[in-house]
This record gives structure tokens, sequence and C-alpha cells, in this order.
């Protein structure tokens, strides 16, 4: 269907009649005179791109350089110039063929540095159309009309924009703000139909949206809201559910706490019900409607506009010159934000080169438009503490709120805040408990603090247009990375500006910060500053008017001296910002201590016999020289109180500085401050003006200075109480307070350590339990339990990483220490993790050696009696079925083998060895290995046994693989109800396990998953789950049972859909390896490759694969593999294979234990072979 320009809009006068029609969304469609331009009329594929890039980029010009990069990268420079001159004057000829030789065009205008699409009236565009009607609905204040403007702007929306360019990076940031003009635009009116009690549209409106984006998680939200304000609690929960499972399947990712609030809210009945009309609404009446009908509204919350400014040298607020082009590009943004369109931008540059200065420029105009400034510094300590920056902004930001308006704000957001926000605690009426800090749940409750501090953000800009800047990004934590890359995600939709800047420099030493740098040059390639140096004629003007400022006044310099001296400078400088600044400071401490009225001349040498060639002293020296000259002029007490901050090393209270100082700092603080070495911020915390200054401070120090400083400030915050919040600061202090200072610092580092496991900091807690480990190894007369507690901390930490060869060398080293040590329990523990974690990681085999050793280890301790018959049975068992299946092809076909029967009262054989929480493992292997070799009544008593132990010792990982193995269990005793009630409850714990953990956790059940959509004949959801997996587990070296069962998935789609060369290679690939696979997808790999063979009438190979598959599975007692083979046999027509003394030898068995579903099977594959 065609969409036609509204000629309803009452206050749009179209000044010409429409020759011209442009369609945008879906394909490119252009309507000439009511005439379709056909495929033909293009001439060239390259003029209907030329069209699209332009409109794109609309009104702005693109370049020559660009559209040639775009359309023909691989061309030469010349010959691409005159073939987009030709894909020019195509495209004008399509637009304007009624257009004289040479005459200049009216809708593709040449225009420096290239050619640009004019909107002229005769041309109707149908994106342009859409943002007319969607701001004209945003800024109405009549709901009727709101709602009218919206329908039609919906009605534009064929599809999204270019639909036919998928992959194009110039169109991926308009297509992505026109869909998320397209959702809102949903969601406004799902809230007006709600409004009047017209569910039943809000929640279509709800349903469209989802139609369009099925992890769409506030489309939920509104549709769960919807369905439980009109009654229908019961569609709402199912919603959620749905909602969880997508995301489970399609993002890896639990629903937000915002999502699991509210599902908690309808589940306690705590949604109030409201009036529903089932008469249909008429746009037009709506605020007759809304007036009456709609309950009244609470009393919005009035956020005050706070203003927190970003801290640096004020020595001279007011003179700012140069960065024309820089802040027209800060306002340009800026505008973008305070009017609804989110922007975010990233500067870059040098050390002192003026990013701060800049953005406080911009920061001090977002102030005149009474926004909300927040800044945030991030410290080049604090980079091993998460969130550490946005702790703080977000910190001093509700320390300036009056606490009605801190009340005011949702309670389960500023509770998970208080985490990291100690004084929330205090000021909220009812903080929710803060996570217990397991490692199956640590990632959860990461993630869920990410998103809390994202939606704080998102709530601040929606209640008033929020300026967030971000500096010093390349000392940031990956944790505050993660932050900001998920607010990067919302802005589009938010009267928000984020600004942040990192030194280029420094770059290289973050690879989070590089890995988000390269990040968001995808999302966005233009927003990204460079802040080059001050040129010359900078340097001059700041020159001129710091002298002409009333404290220099009375040293005044003729033009022809000041002149001189911003030469100088430059020269000195080289137009760096704070080399600048700090030169100028230079001057007025020399004018201040000048006694003669031509003080300036001591800046200069004796002049030279060419007058006009003063060398200047300092035109030699860099800016640490400059530093140093001024702090010879600091008093005594001032220098010292300067050393002492620098030690310190980040910003610091004055109750830390005056408990560290050996005499009352005040005289020498105020010195500081007065001279611009320091500087105060709001919060009465101090900070340097600059870092630069601080590491000359302390670089001029002496080593036994460094170190009795040092040993000063751990001593202090240690007497401050800060022992348990701050252990991370009191052990760096200590470790450079001299070797006699060691041991405090490795106690304070393993306090650390495990403080950062609580706040989910993984990788900063290795570094710290590393670096206590090292003084540690130096301190032999070290209380023993500080080593224990790092090395399993490491091992715990690198758990929560899945880093397999991290968890296996730490609890390889803290296995030594237990024996060194004598530890029996800790060594079990140590065994019993490891098996684990290597069988999780999917290493089959290595995770059989290590159970190999645990026996072994057992013995050694208990003689040689097995201390437990279920390991050595479990053992030897998993021996039997991951061992290699390298037997020659005798001919024969193998009969099935059945296992030896299982070890009695294995919970208590397992239990007399280990404690609950180690036993659950081992347990649930057991179970798992009698599943699949057939036992199935002992198989399932023993995994209800895990479900229980795993849930008492709070392992949800191990209670949902146990759920899963007992709906296999269930689905071959024939229940298929049962079955699917089990699984369900598999994936519903491993929902509740977020982050990595629970991905991984969930890898079985996917491919599952895969396979039932597989036999079920739904190849492209089959195809789904199988690539989900690969995606998954990216380029992870480890896991190789997962990959080779997610490939050998992915070459049997490809089998079922004809691709018979793809599907041979990946099944050949994944069945080599036959130890890393699981049984059940190792058999389908060889049954798949004998399809191909009988396909291609290659009889003797198919016997061979059939034959290999039967001995693999009849050997290894692999109950329902065994018969997949024998079914296989059967529909492949195998005449060579003995089908009725194979099927009688597994008839025999599945009678014994009743299993019917198996006899079905069984009895019909004799009466199919009987009938042939």
């Amino acid at each position: 269907m065609q969409h036609q320009p509204s000629d309803s809009d009452p206050q749009r006068v179209e000044p010409t009649k429409t020759r011209i029609q442009i369609f945008t969304f879906g394909t490119l469609q252009v309507i000439r005179d009511e005439t379709a331009v056909t495929e033909s009329d293009w001439h060239t594929r390259q003029a209907r791109q030329l069209l699209k890039i332009l409109i794109t980029e609309r009104p702005r010009p693109v370049s020559t350089d660009l559209l040639i990069e775009i359309l023909w990268p691989n061309s030469t420079p010349h010959a691409a110039a005159t073939t987009l001159r030709s894909a020019i004057n195509a495209l004008r000829n399509v637009l304007e063929p009624d257009r004289p030789n040479r005459a200049p065009s009216r809708y593709i205008v040449t225009q420096a540095p290239g050619y640009a699409f004019h909107l002229a009236p005769e041309i109707w565009l149908d994106v342009e159309e859409f943002d007319h009607l969607y701001n004209r609905a945003h800024n109405t204040a009549d709901s009727g009309l709101r709602l009218h403007l919206l329908e039609q702007a919906i009605d534009l929306y064929a599809d999204d924009y270019l639909i036919s360019d998928p992959y194009a990076d110039w169109l991926q940031a308009e297509r992505e703000r026109l869909r998320e003009r397209f959702f809102n635009a949903l969601l406004m009116v799902a809230d007006i139909y709600a409004e009047t009690g017209h569910y039943a549209d809000a929640i279509t409106a709800c349903r469209r949206m989802l139609a369009r984006d099925e992890v769409r998680e506030n489309a939920y939200q509104s549709l769960m809201r919807f369905q439980a304000e009109s009654g229908d609690s019961a569609g709402a929960l199912l919603t959620y559910e749905r909602c969880r499972t997508l995301l489970s399947e399609e993002l890896g990712a639990d629903p937000s706490p915002l999502t699991q609030t509210l599902h908690q809210r309808i589940l306690n009945g705590d949604i109030e019900l409201r009036p529903v009309t089932h008469t249909p609404l008429n746009p037009a009446p709506v605020a007759a409607v809304m007036l009456s009908s709609a309950p009244a509204a609470a009393q919005p919350v009035e956020l005050p506009a706070l203003a927190l400014l970003t801290i640096l040298d004020a020595g001279f607020p007011d003179v700012f010159v140069g960065r024309a082009q820089e802040m027209a590009a800060l306002q340009e943004r800026l505008q973008h934000a305070l009017h609804g369109r989110g922007e975010w931008l990233l500067m870059q540059g040098e050390a002192g080169v003026g990013k701060t200065r800049l953005a406080y420029q911009l920061l001090r105009q977002a102030v005149k438009e009474e926004t909300t400034v927040i800044s945030a510094t991030c410290q080049a300590l604090e980079r091993d503490l998460p969130f550490a920056p946005l702790a703080d902004a977000l910190g001093r930001y509700f320390y300036s709120l009056p606490e009605a308006i801190v009340q005011s704000l949702p309670a389960g957001t500023l509770g998970a805040l208080a985490q990291i926000i100690p004084s929330l605690q205090d000021r909220l009426l009812n903080v929710p408990p803060i996570p217990s800090e397991s490692a199956s749940n640590a990632e959860e409750n990461r993630q869920r603090l990410i998103d809390s501090i994202v939606t704080t953000l998102v709530m601040l800009a929606k209640l008033r247009p929020l300026v967030f800047f971000v500096d010093d990004l390349q000392w940031a934590d990956p944790d505050t990375l993660a932050v900001l890359n998920r607010l990067v995600q919302r802005l589009p939709e938010l009267p928000a500006f984020l600004l942040m800047a990192y030194r280029a420099e420094d770059l290289p030493e973050n690879s989070a910060l590089v890995t988000f740098t390269h990040t968001l040059n995808r999302l966005q390639r233009d927003a990204q500053l460079s802040v080059p140096r001050f040129a010359r004629r900078h340097v001059q003007e700041l020159v001129e008017r710091h002298l002409a400022a009333p404290h220099t006044s009375e040293h005044a310099l003729t033009p022809d001296a000041a002149y001189r001296l911003g030469d100088m400078l430059y020269e000195t400088t080289q137009g760096n910002a704070l080399f600048v600044t700090e030169a100028l400071h230079n001057l007025d401490e020399r004018l201040a201590a000048a006694n003669d009225s031509d003080a300036l001349t001591a800046i200069f040498d004796a002049p030279t016999n060419d007058s006009f060639q003063a060398a200047p002293t300092i035109r030699s020296q860099r800016i640490q020289e400059i530093i140093l000259e001024r702090l010879d002029r600091l008093p005594t007490e001032a220098r010292a109180v300067l050393n002492l901050c620098a030690v310190i090393g980040r910003d610091f209270s004055l109750d830390l500085l005056e408990s560290a100082a050996t005499l009352d700092p005040l005289g020498g603080l105020e010195a500081l401050l007065n001279r611009k070495f320091l500087i105060e911020r709001p919060d009465e915390r101090i900070d340097f003006a600059h870092h630069l200054v601080r590491q000359t401070v302390y670089d001029s120090l002496s080593l036994l200075q460094r170190r009795r400083l040092h040993l000063a400030v751990a001593e202090a915050l240690v007497d401050l109480g800060q022992g348990a919040t701050n252990p991370g600061e009191i052990s760096f202090h200590y470790a450079h307070a001299g070797s006699g200072h060691r041991l405090l610092a490795a106690q304070y580092g393993v306090q650390a350590g495990e403080k950062l496991l609580q706040s989910y900091g993984f990788r900063q807690a290795v570094d710290a339990f590393d670096r206590a480990l090292a003084m540690l190894d130096m301190l032999p007369d070290a209380a023993p339990d500080l080593t224990r507690r790092s090395l399993q901390g490491r091992g715990l930490a690198y758990e929560s990483l899945f880093d397999p060869e991290g968890v296996a060398s730490a609890y390889r080293r803290l296995q030594s220490w237990a024996r060194t040590h004598g530890d029996r329990a800790l060594i079990l523990a140590t065994y019993s993790r490891l098996t684990s974690a290597l069988g999780l990681l999917g290493q089959q085999a290595e995770s059989n050696e290590v159970l190999d050793e645990f026996l072994r280890a057992i013995r050694l301790a208990d003689g040689e009696a097995p201390a437990s018959h279920v390991l050595v049975d479990l053992l030897e068992r998993r021996r039997r079925i991951y061992h290699a299946d390298q037997e020659e092809d005798d001919g024969q076909w193998t009969l099935y083998q059945p296992a030896p029967p299982p070890v009695a009262a294995p919970e208590a054989d397992i239990l007399h060895i280990l404690e609950p929480v180690h036993a659950v493992v081992p347990l649930f292997e057991y179970g798992w290995v009698l599943l699949v070799q057939g036992q199935l009544g002992e198989a399932t008593r023993i995994l209800e046994a895990v479900v229980d132990l795993a849930t008492e010792t709070n392992q949800p990982s191990i209670a949902s693989a146990a759920y899963h193995q007992l709906a296999m269990t269930a689905r071959m005793l024939g229940d298929v109800e049962q079955s699917q009630a089990l699984n369900d409850e598999s994936i519903a714990i491993n929902r509740a396990v977020a982050g990595v953990t629970g991905e991984l956790g969930s890898l079985l059940p996917r491919i599952s998953s895969g396979f039932l959509s597989l036999q079920a004949g739904r190849l492209d959801e089959a195809e789904r789950r199988f690539r989900r997996v690969a995606d998954i587990l990216g380029d992870r070296a480890f896991f190789r049972n997962y990959r080779n069962s997610a490939e050998i998935g992915l070459g049997l789609v490809a089998l079922a859909r004809g691709q018979v060369e793809q599907a041979r290679s990946r099944l050949e690939a994944a069945q080599a390896d036959s130890v890393n696979i699981y049984p059940y997808t190792y058999v389908q790999a060889l049954l798949g490759l004998a399809r191909i063979a009988d396909s291609a009438q290659s009889t003797d190979d198919r016997d061979q694969l059939l034959r290999k598959a039967l001995r693999f599975a009849g050997q290894r007692s692999l109950l329902e593999e065994y018969m997949s083979v024998l079914v296989a046999l059967a529909r492949m027509d195998v005449t060579t294979a003995p089908l009725d003394n194979l099927v009688d030898s597994l008839l025999e068995y599945v009678t014994a234990i009743h299993l019917e579903a198996g006899i079905a099977t069984l009895r019909a594959l004799h009466q199919s072979h009987a009938a042939a």
C-alpha cells in the first residue's frame, strides 16, 4: 500500500502541488508525476544509492571523497570521480527529466565539499512527514490531536528505513533513530488508549511493537501493566514468562530490575484495577474523554536544577580563547539534547591540552539552560574499583538533593545504588537487602547494578534535561565503561548529553577503553572530537587578556613586550593549554615578588645587541621545570602539605589530610589553594588542579620521603576506620612504605580482593590477590591463612570469570598448599571444584583425568580400599562412555550390552567422604551416566536427590541441570507432559542465574531444544538455537563438547535443507573429536553422514558409518542412542544388517525395565521389517 501525503492537517499548508513522492520506509520507491520510477529508469544502481545517501544525510552535503569511499572503494581516484559525476547526472535526470542541459538541479545541488539533497516544496518525503507528525505530537498538549498525529506517523512506517541495505554503515544511525521514534510513537499511543480505559487498543499497540522487536523490554513492561490494570493478571504473568524466555534465548539476559519489580507487584496483587471502556475511541474528542475518565495524576517530582561542574584549575575561569570549532560542535549536540534527541561525544587529546577546560565551558552554558549537570572523574588509583567514578559523582549529586526529593525517587533503583554509595543507605527509609555474593549470582547482581545506574541517569534526564561529563576515561574501570556503553544505547530517546574525555596517549593501556571506543566509533563515526593544541595566535590572545586583568594591571606591558611574552610562551609550551596556564601562574608569582616598577624584566634575560631578540630564561625548560620553579617559591609549610597531598594521590578529605599531617596543615593548605595548586570541590574534598602537577610533585620526592609519607597516609586511613571500606588504598600505601610494612600491605590486600569479589570486580580481585601473594612469598613467617584466603579467592574469581586456565592454575596452587599444610578437607574441596569446573567448561577428557586424581587422593588417604564405591563406579562408567572410538570396522553389527547394576545407596556413599556442597557434582554426574546407560529408575531417584541437595547448598546451576536430566528421563519413559514441566523448571532456574554463569549453564538445554526443534521440522528455530550456542561461546578455546554439538546441529539443519556439502563438512569436522562430545550428538553426526552416503547410493560407506554408530552406542550401553541407530537402519532399509537380532538384543532389556515407549518403538520396527 502506498502512503499518500496527508491533507487533513489544518496547520500545514502545501504551497505547491506535489510532483515527486519518495518512500524510504521499506525499499526505496520514487513516484514522479504519479508514475513510479522503474528499475530501467535509474540507468545505474549507483544513482539510486546516491539518492539514498544524500537523503540520509540531508540537509548536510556529503563530500565527494566520502561518496567515492562508499560506492567505489576500489577504484582509482580519477576513475571514481568520473563515475561519480556520471551517477550524479543520472540521478538528476531521474528526478528532473525535463531539466535543460547544463541547467542547475533543484534537488541534487552541488554544495561544498560535495553534493546535497534539497527538499523542495514539490517533493514529499515520507521520513520528513513522519518526523513532522511525530514532532507535532510530541509538542502538543491536546491528547486527541496527539493520538491523531501519532497514528498517522505510525501508518507511514511501512518497514525499517531502507531495509534493502541491511548492512550499510552510513544509514545505521538514521535507521535506529527512526525505529526508536516508531516504537516511542506506539508507546505514546498505547498510553493514551490506556489512560482512557481502552485497554484492548493499548494492548494491540504493544503487540505491534513486539511483532517488530520481540526482545523490546519496555514493550513487555507496558503490556504487562495494561493487562494487569484491565484485570488480566494471568495474561500479564504469561507475558512476563515470554519476556524472560526470549531475553534468555536471544540475548542471554534476564529482565531488568524494573520488569522484575513489576512482575512481583502483579504477583502480590499490588496493581490497581482500572475501569475498562469497550466502545471505540475516536481520536478527535479524546481530550474530552480523558478529562472525564482519567484518574488524578500523582504530583510529579520537581527536580531542582543542580550543577556539579567538573574540577579544574579555576585560576582564569573567565578567560577562554580559541576552540571556536570545537565549541560549535559541542553546542550543537547540547541543543539536540535539550530538544529531546540525546547525544554523546568522545573527546580525546594529549594530557593538558585543554579537554577539561573545554568541557567546563560547555557545562557552564548548560547551567544557564537550567539542566542537571553532573561530572565524574576517573582516578588512576581507582582503576581496580568497580563503578568508582560513577559512585563518587552520583554520591555527590544525591548529597546535594533535598531529603524530600530523594525519598520521592524509585526506592528499588536507589536501593541498588546504595551498594556503591553508602551515604544513600542512611537516607533511604526501606533499603532492599543486598544480594548474597555467591558466585552463581554475583554476575547477576553486577548486571542489575549496571542497569540501576543507567536507570537512575535515564530517570534524571526525564525529570530535567541532563548533561553528564565523564573525564579521564583512560583510568576508567571496565564496569564504568559497561554503564556508559549501555547508557549510549538509551540516549536517542532522552533529553541528555553524555560528554566523555580521555588522554589519547594512554588509550592502549586500557583494553576495555579500546573496545569501548571502537564500539562507539561503529555506532557513529562523527561522534569523536580531537582537541588540538593552541595555535600561536590563541596563546597571544590569552596572554593579552590575562595581562589586562586587574591583578596584573599595575605591571602593564607595552604591546611589543606583551607580544614577545606571548611568542615566548608559545615557543616554550608549543600550545599545550596546561603548560601555558602554569607559565602564567609563574608570571603572576614573579610579579607579586618583584620590587621595582619594571618587574617584568625579571622574566627575560638581559637583552642582546638586537633589542628585539629578548631570550626568555624558560625557553628551554619543559613544563615540569616550570612547576618545580613554582614549587621552590612555596613557603616551607605549604611545600610539606603539597608533598603529602601528592602521596595521597587522589582527591581526599580534610580529615585524612589532618590525620596524616605531622603539623597543622591549615596554613599551608590555604597557600596552596590561593596559588591554584589545589582546588576545593563542592563536596568539601580537595583535589589537584591537574594530574600532571601532582605527578611532578611526587616525582620530585626522594625515596625516603615517599616511604614516610605513604606510611603516614596508611596509618591515617586505618585511624579513620577505613580498614573495612577502603582496604585497597590502605594496602597500596603500606606496600610503598618499605619492606617493614609488607605484611600489613598483604593483609589489607587480601581484604581488598575479598571486597572486590563482593562488588563484582572479579578481574580486579585477581590482581589484588596476585599482589598479596607476591608479598606473602617474601614473608615466610606470615599467617598461612592469608595465603589460603588469597588462593581460594583467586579460584572463586576465576570461576566467576569462567576462565578455565585461571581456575585450573588457582586450584592447583591451592591443592599444593593444602597438601603442604595437611588440610585434607581443602584437598577434596579443590578436586571437587576443579572436576566440576572442567565438566561445565566442556573439557571431558581433562575432567576425567582430574576425577582419576581425585580417586587416587582418596585412596592415598584411606588405604587401598576405596572410600567411595560410587566414585569408582562413576570413573569406570565415564571412561567407558568417553574413551575414543578407534576400533577398525570388522563388518560386525554390535548387539546392545547392558551396563552393570549401580551402586546401592549412592547418596550415603558419597556423603560419607564429602561435605554436601562438594557431593552435589559427583552425585549429579552419577545420575547422568545411569540415565544415558538406560538405568532410568535409579537415575531418576538420584537426580531427584541432587535437586534437593543442590537447592539446600545454593547451587542453582546444578539444580537446573538435574531438572533437565529428569526431563530427559520422563521423555524416555513416554511421559511428554511431565518432561515438558521438568524442562520448564530447568529453564526457569537458569533464567534466575544471569550473566556468564547463566549463559554457560544454559548451553546444554539450548542444544537439546535445538535438536527437539530439528526433529519437529522447525529448521529456522533449530538453526537460531544452535547459532546462539556458537555466539555464546565466541572464540573461547574451551567448551569443545558444546561447540561440537552445535556444529553437529547446524550440519543436520543444512542436511535437512539439502545443503549436502555444507552438512558433510560440519558433521565430519565435529565427529572427528570422539572424546569432547555428547554421546547423543556424536551418534546423530554419524547418522547424518550415513544419510548423505545413502542418498549418494554409497552403500559401503553408509553401512560402515551405521556400524560405527551402533558399536559406539552398544558398547557404551547408550540406550537412546542405540535405539536411534536401529530406527535409522529400518528407514534406510539396510538389508545387510541383522535388524531382528539387533532389535531383540535391546527389546529384552527395555522390557525388563518396563520402558513402555521403547517397547512400542522396537515392536514397530519388528513389524515394519517383517512387512518389508
